[in-house]
């Protein structure tokens, strides 16, 4: 462990079933995210709902994390629904922690992780001229918080630091108030929303106060076509196998990611079928 970075997984419970094969895929991608970036970047921590630490606990996942911060979610449950806000504890990370590395819990790190420069530090860029992106002044924004008309790129916050820590902090209560009360979009993709207030503001307030935006590994996706116009990116992200449940996709990243954990890390194949005893 490198000790240079300070990671946080940030998340909270989200009603809903995902498919069986997914599901068996995300315990095991949870720990390899932990266990790669212990072992390539520094300690991680946690910030969660106490439901979420309660699960992680009886998961034996819970004690891996170097700290683990519990929040209440009482007060955002009475203005967020969980479903169109699933990255919601994000956002709050970004304040409570801002110089920590946001990074999913779908995530992992295939090697030594190093940030260079001083802007805000993203995973990768996407292409924001996609129909996903496309017409951002017309998203229903009730806040009136200021967003931009469209935007050439906008970085994926799978792995995130902002510039400094008034920026995140910005970064933060921009998008809260955007998602205060879940307010939607007719005919817009139903994860548009959360996606604005997580990437499209990250985006667009770092550009706007004069920083880099930093494209970690180096890759561009296109939303429209929906592969790498550049990359892959040098990690690991199930977020596409997610979004798109490619059932043969499925199937191999499991099969990549208990190999690494069992190769790499020592993780045997009970614990492995421990994790997903009780899906």
């Amino acid at each position: 462990m490198t000790g240079k970075l300070r990671g946080l997984h940030s998340y909270w419970h989200v009603p809903g079933e995902r498919p069986l094969p997914y599901r068996r895929l995300a315990l095991p991608t949870w720990l390899l995210g932990v266990l790669s970036w212990q072992r390539h970047a520094g300690p991680i921590d946690l910030l969660a709902d106490q439901p979420t630490a309660d699960w992680l606990d009886a998961l034996g996942l819970l004690d891996g994390y170097d700290r683990v911060e519990v929040f209440d979610a009482t007060e955002f449950d009475g203005r967020y629904r969980r479903a169109e806000c699933f990255a919601l504890p994000k956002l709050l990370g970004m304040a409570r922690h801002p110089g920590s590395v946001l990074v999913d819990t779908d995530a992992f790190l295939l090697g030594e992780l190093r940030l260079e420069g001083t802007g805000s530090h993203f995973a990768h860029l996407e292409r924001g001229d996609a129909p996903f992106y496309a017409r951002l002044h017309e998203v229903a924004n009730p806040a009136g918080v200021n967003l931009p008309s469209s935007l050439p790129y906008v970085g994926n916050t799978a792995l995130f630091r902002a510039a400094d820590a008034d920026l995140a902090r910005r970064i933060s209560a921009a998008g809260l108030a955007f998602l205060d009360g879940n307010p939607g979009t007719p005919g817009r993709d139903a994860a548009l929303h959360m996606t604005v207030a997580e990437q499209v503001l990250a985006t667009h307030l770092t550009a706007e106060a004069g920083h880099e935006v930093v494209n970690v590994f180096g890759a561009l996706w296109s939303p429209h076509d929906r592969h790498w116009d550049v990359g892959p990116p040098a990690f690991g992200h199930l977020w596409h196998l997610k979004r798109y449940h490619q059932p043969g996709g499925l199937a191999a990243a499991y099969a990549r990611v208990s190999r690494i954990l069992r190769d790499e890390y020592g993780v045997g194949e009970a614990r492995l079928r421990e994790l997903v005893a009780d899906l």
